[in-house]
């Protein structure tokens, strides 16, 4: 039950400048705008030819943008900063357990980094990192705790009670292994859009029902940190930073940046909610897709100034496995 979080930001004060922006690459691409309602249960199947895009007010200097394609949105990134000659910027959260970004200069020029390609697990002389290992062996420990499978069961029994009916047949029928693969894309779909209904209950039953102290970011171990880097490690380590420096908040130094860029968590949109308001970026979008909004008030994002002004909708006539090229 990780978080699938995914957002893109742009460095510009003009909402409905990126609205045009975006409506004509999207128009180059084969989309034409529509009325029609996005189809929640339709997202990333094969059925899914409705395109929703949230454009926000600008904020700290940044407009951004949550888009039901996720991988167009990435591919988006190189062109939506030449087309409007500034820096964009893409973040992914993969389940929980990796975030990664991909960052454009005004030229498209790309540069990206994933936390997961680059955290190391072992220091110098072999041995793993201890703060992260020891809470992760005493998570696995939990999973065999009658008592913590009975909760889930629990938890995922509440889910169900509130679903729609075809997806309680669907889960039946998923149980009794009888499911189309139609079922199961429905049932996911469902799934990943309760997500942040039940998100805090999912924390909460880790950290504190079960006694499992919050595992705050660590940095590499001082054997880690006292290791020299090889000059392919330096060199690709100042590429990062080069890329990401214009957009730093005032103040804010490579030693900062570099710092939560090594942290690891049990969760990794907890780091990526530290690395956000480094650049002027609302941490809240670490847990923020346009899928999660849906289970969001206004009222909460007010809580981090944050506003959508465009509600825009696109479909395409080609081939769903031809749209996103």
């Amino acid at each position: 039950m990780g978080s699938f979080a995914n957002n893109l930001h742009l460095k510009l004060n003009d909402a409905e400048r990126v609205a045009v922006g975006l409506r004509e690459l999207l128009a180059e691409a084969g989309w034409r705008p529509t009325q029609k309602p996005v189809d929640d249960r339709a997202i990333g199947s094969d059925r899914d030819t409705v395109r929703g895009v949230q454009i926000s007010a600008p904020r700290d200097g940044w407009v951004s943008i949550l888009d039901t394609d996720l991988m167009e949105a990435h591919a988006m990134v190189s062109r939506l900063a030449k087309k409007l000659r500034t820096h964009v910027i893409f973040f992914f959260v993969d389940d929980s357990d990796s975030w990664s970004y991909l960052v454009a200069d005004p030229k498209g020029k790309v540069t990206e980094f994933n936390s997961d390609e680059h955290s190391d697990d072992e220091d110098d002389e072999g041995g793993t990192l201890v703060e992260p290992s020891a809470a992760l062996a005493q998570l696995q420990a939990l999973t065999r705790d009658g008592s913590m499978m009975q909760k889930f069961q629990e938890m995922q029994a509440q889910m169900l009670a509130a679903a729609p009916p075809e997806i309680r047949e669907a889960r039946t029928r998923m149980e009794r292994g009888q499911a189309t693969p139609e079922d199961m894309q429905r049932y996911q779909a469902w799934a990943m859009a309760e997500l942040p209904k039940h998100q805090m209950q999912f924390r909460s039953m880790i950290s504190g029902l079960f006694n499992l102290p919050r595992i705050a970011p660590q940095t590499r171990s001082k054997k880690q940190r006292g290791r020299k880097h090889t000059k392919a490690e330096r060199a690709a380590q100042k590429k990062r930073l080069d890329s990401l420096r214009p957009l730093f908040v005032e103040g804010v130094s490579d030693e900062q940046v570099q710092e939560v860029l090594d942290k690891q968590d049990l969760f990794a949109e907890d780091v990526l909610g530290e690395f956000l308001p480094l650049l002027g970026i609302a941490d809240f979008y670490a847990n923020l897709s346009y899928r999660y909004l849906s289970g969001l008030k206004s009222s909460e994002l007010a809580e981090h100034n944050i506003r959508f002004v465009h509600d825009l909708r696109f479909e395409t006539s080609r081939p769903a496995q031809f749209a996103n090229s």
